[in-house]
């Protein structure tokens, strides 16, 4: 049991010595811990009384603890407090160190169950549910638990994914004070600190300068290529084949040469690559020249940035083609996305539900790159990394000089309305037109088009801005203030999806007011409607639900972008579904509202079909009356006119 456990426990046994009911809070109070730390400790003082037949303790709610125990149990205890020596070294909780005690062993060891139960002094029932969490630990690392009758507990696994595993341990689970002391017990007989200098040296000759966690992370593929060199990682051809050319492979080597240098030992060629490896994983990225930061290797993720920015630029109604700094950003990105995919080392992204939520229309328009880099790389993407790509699409937009249309309101005379207007062109760039109506033409065509309407009393409209008095300073400003949090304007026609895009619905693909019991029901059921039409072949269900596994296709308003491989996809179509009842699409969001993509994107046609449906798409997404339109329509054929008229 790990030094704190046992100074904690032990100090909890004191005071329960004393006798009378304590409230948790009290004790909470006493020992300077809060109440949570106080009940974690009150499960580990309880497994060490049943473990060793001490008594037990009582509770009572409004009353608090005691101990119920004979003289002869108490005496047990207080030799135990007594006897008490803070031993090896911290791992916060039970289930690290078992973690931990099963990374130390090597392939012909085990660790008993006997041994486990007495060292964190626990009952065997309470050992079983922590080897149950541990299992799940290693779930995400393909690392199975095994329990050998003879041997006991041991780990089953590959090596790369062990050696992942290890350095997110040490990371992630052990306190920053103490990860050098357990690092150093774990490679027990390697030489740390002259394995940090040499990193350290090099990291200067080469003018890098790396973060804590990328930093330890190679210190740990370091220390683990040195301890671990008689079971060898595998690296796929065809990727050591691109690592070479990469300058963290030159860093790698660099690394690697001044220890057999230094310490007079042979590493394997394929050490420095999966170190390579880990390197573009983590980000690590060394650019010379900023001018040529791309060469003749990295051809097809170069094409693949090409294409999402002629993309995104045709959805989303902007020329990126001449933003070098967002193609750079995409390619070093992505560079490391896919790796990170390819060998299962999927970044999170805590920043998703905000990404969600405030840039929701570019987002909504990234789906398009899902189905790209599954066409180029053969990877599914998840969310948390199509998240990433969306903040760089956001900066760039951002970056961008965007002009707006404007209505303003007039309750005032033609002359006065044109000096205000003129007043609006001259000292807001922002804004590139306006239109002077009345608040009874909302049927214009301007006004329905227009991205902000200004007045001097609200007009009940999401796009209103209500500024008093335009002509003097406070109201020029007070207006450029608010543009600032207006949303990009995205051009769109009178109405709802263009003629081009009417090829990818019909009627017999609008399920209304359906009720299905999960997605996974909706979803096959939608496949085979598109099968039984000759739209798809066998797969596509299949794919979209593997992709629902990986990321939520939840997009926000209850809205659901649900799509398959395009490999099993013969013309594209779009089921659209609306639910009678909300359903949880995921662990948070509930939806009524699904597009059903089935697109084929190897033809050029079809692509630019697909590119407009998705454009115009974006901005029904964020319009109200839009989408109650969808979501109340009893009859296809009436809402297929609606959609196209």
């Amino acid at each position: 049991m790990q030094k704190e456990n046992r100074s904690a426990i032990s100090k909890i046994l004191t005071k329960l010595l004393e006798g009378g009911p304590i409230p948790v809070s009290q004790l909470a109070v006493d020992l300077h811990m809060s109440e949570k730390q106080v009940r974690s400790r009150l499960e580990q003082v309880e497994d060490l009384l049943f473990y060793h037949e001490w008594g037990r303790i009582c509770k009572k709610p409004r009353i608090g603890i005691w101990l119920e125990a004979s003289e002869a149990q108490q005496a047990q205890i207080r030799d135990y407090i007594g006897t008490f020596e803070g031993h090896g070294f911290e791992i916060d909780d039970r289930q690290s160190y078992i973690i931990y005690r099963l990374f130390e062993l090597n392939r012909r060891q085990g660790l008993s169950a006997r041994s486990l139960a007495d060292k964190l002094y626990v009952s065997t029932p309470t050992l079983n549910k922590l080897i149950r969490s541990v299992q799940d630990y290693f779930d995400a690392w393909n690392i199975t638990v095994l329990n050998d009758r003879r041997s006991g507990y041991l780990l089953q696994y590959e090596e790369n994914d062990f050696r992942s595993a290890l350095a997110s341990f040490f990371l992630e689970n052990i306190k920053d004070d103490e990860r050098e002391k357990v690092m150093e017990r774990y490679f027990y007989g390697i030489d740390l600190s002259a394995l940090k200098r040499i990193i350290v040296r090099l990291e200067h000759e080469w003018h890098l300068h790396f973060s804590n966690q990328v930093f330890t992370q190679m210190l740990v593929f370091v220390a683990l290529a040195i301890s671990r060199s008689d079971t060898p990682v595998h690296v796929r051809q065809e990727d050591v084949k691109l690592l070479e050319h990469y300058n963290e492979y030159l860093f790698a080597k660099a690394i690697f040469d001044e220890i057999e240098r230094v310490e007079d030992r042979t590493l394997s060629e394929e050490d420095v690559f999966y170190l390579t490896m880990q390197m573009i994983c983590a980000g690590f990225v060394r650019i010379g020249d900023p001018a040529q930061p791309v060469h003749s290797y990295d051809e097809n993720l170069t094409r693949f940035v090409d294409e999402v920015i002629d993309s995104m630029g045709s959805i989303l109604d902007h020329d990126f083609s001449h933003d070098q700094q967002l193609r750079q950003s995409l390619i070093l990105h992505l560079r490391s996305a896919v790796f990170r995919l390819r060998h299962g080392q999927p970044r999170s992204n805590e920043l998703l539900s905000y990404i969600k939520k405030e840039f929701a229309q570019v987002y909504a328009a990234s789906w398009m790159i899902s189905m790209l880099f599954e066409k180029y790389f053969d990877l599914m993407i998840t969310d948390d990394e199509l998240g990433y790509i969306v903040l760089l699409l956001q900066t760039a937009l951002e970056r961008k000089d965007v002009k707006y249309k404007a209505v303003l309101i007039a309750d005032f005379s033609r002359s006065y309305g044109e000096l205000i207007r003129q007043r609006i062109l001259s000292y807001v760039p922002e804004i590139k037109e306006v239109r002077i109506l009345s608040r009874f033409e909302k049927d214009n065509p301007h006004y329905q088009q227009a991205d902000v309407i200004l007045s001097r009393t609200s007009v009940h409209d999401r796009r209103n801005i209500v500024v008093e008095n335009l002509l003097t300073e406070e109201g020029v400003l007070k207006l450029r203030q608010k543009m600032q949090d207006m949303p990009h304007p995205i051009s769109r026609s009178s109405t709802i999806f263009s003629l081009d895009c009417s090829a990818l619905f019909s009627p017999d693909l609008m399920l209304l007011r359906a009720r299905y019991a999960s997605k996974e029901e909706l979803i096959c059921d939608v496949a085979r409607l598109l099968k039984k039409k000759g739209f798809c072949s066998e797969g596509l269900c299949h794919s979209a639900l593997e992709r629902e596994k990986k990321m939520s296709t939840s997009i926000g308003n209850g809205i659901a972008f649900p799509h398959g491989d395009p490999e099993f996809v013969n013309e594209s179509r779009v089921v659209l579904v609306t639910l009678e009842r909300p359903m949880l699409w995921d662990d948070h969001e509930k939806v009524d509202l699904i597009f059903f993509a089935a697109f084929n994107m190897n033809v050029q046609d079809e692509r630019r079909r697909v590119e407009t449906f998705y454009r115009e798409l974006i901005p029904c997404i964020s319009d109200l009356q839009t989408m109650n339109t969808i979501r109340q329509a009893e009859d296809s054929v009436r809402l297929y006119q609606a959609l196209f008229q």
